[in-house]
């Protein structure tokens, strides 16, 4: 009978390390349920942990700035109190600040009480020092327990989570082994958590000039630009069916060899066969007919996401955007070898409305299955990346229209 008893006796026990342990610490931290392991915003969030540092932190806030660059830092609570004007000129400078907790300790071999008491703290001491509320935390190791699960989720707080990191913790690691390994894993949407303080003896040194190397690195070989954390007031639903679709996107511009121009720009550009009505110039000179290879636009949906609600704020910043980024493609196209054979550029889509003041063509095709197709998945995209969801109507965009300009033309109109 006794036998019985202590294995019932640690069985309970076990149940209840799990349930105080592994379980909350599997959903957000392992699978991003209850977290944010990732933004919805064009580029790549760049954070920092275990600070703030009196010798490191300034050095990097000093890189940051020269390359423009915002950050969010999430800090340890006692460190953050035994500097306060470090927290507020890194707040002064344009950055960021989230919770790392009062103390830099794993979750799971804090006690319930103990764990709601430092996380209270912490706040009350970043609060306390910028005036400000804080909305995001961070745990150290990125771990929870059960109570603080339940702390951030009553206090209304965001967890956020990170997609790459590089053991810059790691003294041994070279700057370029941390960046190396970063870069594999960066992709849009991602945050990468770095370190100004903690770790190693000397590791904030190679964490200085990785992150060199990474704001170099990131725009020219990923082409992502890095901005500044920001998360949409997304329902899950929503987050869910804008990972599957970017999976997607992706996907047919890896088969179909679409690809950036730069971090910044809202188009892409592909090479495909062409298979439509013959088009001409002014002169009536045949620029390209059937079987033809033209250059293919397509809008970088993820990019030209607006966070507005009124329509026509909407457009006004869309129009802004591809103004912006029309002379970026225009140069691309003049000095790219891949595309000095093309004659033609065309993209076949509803957003055609105001394409001819841009220096577009814009002429009808005829409504096959195909266009049918186009249009069906233009207005998914419309549904997933617009502000304003499904509430804002299609039915007014009517069917996709070919739009195209020779290369020459756009070359003239946007660099000269």
């Amino acid at each position: 009978m006794g036998g019985v008893i202590l294995w019932i006796s640690l069985l309970l026990v076990l149940t209840l390390l799990l349930i105080y342990t592994a379980i909350p610490d599997v959903f957000p931290h392992r699978l991003g349920i209850g977290a944010w392991k990732r933004h919805y915003q064009p580029g790549v969030a760049l954070t920092f942990d275990d600070g703030p540092d009196p010798t490191y932190t300034p050095h990097l806030l000093d890189l940051l700035d020269r390359y423009q660059v915002k950050a969010t830092f999430f800090m340890v609570g006692e460190r953050a109190a035994q500097h306060p004007e470090l927290v507020q000129e890194i707040v002064a400078r344009g950055h960021q600040i989230g919770l790392h907790c009062q103390i830099h300790q794993y979750a799971w071999l804090i006690s319930p009480w103990k764990t709601w008491r430092v996380w209270t703290e912490g706040l009350s001491t970043l609060e306390r020092i910028t005036g400000s509320p804080v909305h995001w935390i961070r745990p150290p190791w990125g771990t929870f327990n059960l109570f603080t699960f339940l702390w951030f989720k009553h206090h209304k707080l965001n967890a956020i989570l990170w997609t790459a990191e590089g053991h810059d913790w790691d003294a041994r690691r070279t700057p370029a082994q941390i960046a190396e390994r970063i870069l594999n894993k960066v992709q849009e949407g991602g945050i990468i958590v770095m370190h100004d303080s903690g770790g190693d003896a000397g590791a904030p040194e190679n964490t200085l000039q990785a992150v060199e190397l990474l704001m170099q690195k990131i725009p020219t070989e990923k082409k992502l630009p890095i901005i500044p954390l920001d998360l949409p007031d997304w329902p899950m639903y929503r987050r869910i069916s804008y990972r599957l679709w970017e999976k997607w996107e992706n996907f047919y511009a890896r088969h179909n060899h679409i690809s950036r121009i730069n971090s910044t720009s809202l188009f892409r550009l592909g090479k495909i066969k062409y298979h439509g009505p013959d088009l001409c110039d002014d002169q009536g000179i045949i620029l390209a007919h059937e079987g033809d290879l033209v250059g293919e636009l397509h809008l970088d949906n993820t990019r030209l996401q607006i966070r507005q609600t009124d329509s026509h704020k909407i457009a006004i910043e869309a129009l802004r955007k591809v103004r912006t980024s029309l002379p970026v493609l225009a140069d691309y196209i003049a000095q790219n070898p891949e595309y000095r054979e093309i004659r033609v550029f065309v993209g076949l889509t509803l957003l055609n409305r105001g394409a001819k003041g841009l220096g577009f063509n814009v002429q009808e095709v005829p409504v096959s299955p195909f266009v049918r197709w186009v249009g069906t998945l233009q207005r998914m995209i419309m549904r997933i990346y617009h502000p304003m969801g499904k509430a804002h109507s299609m039915t007014r965009l009517g069917e996709p229209k070919l739009i195209w300009v020779s290369k020459d033309a756009f070359i003239k109109r946007w660099l000269s």
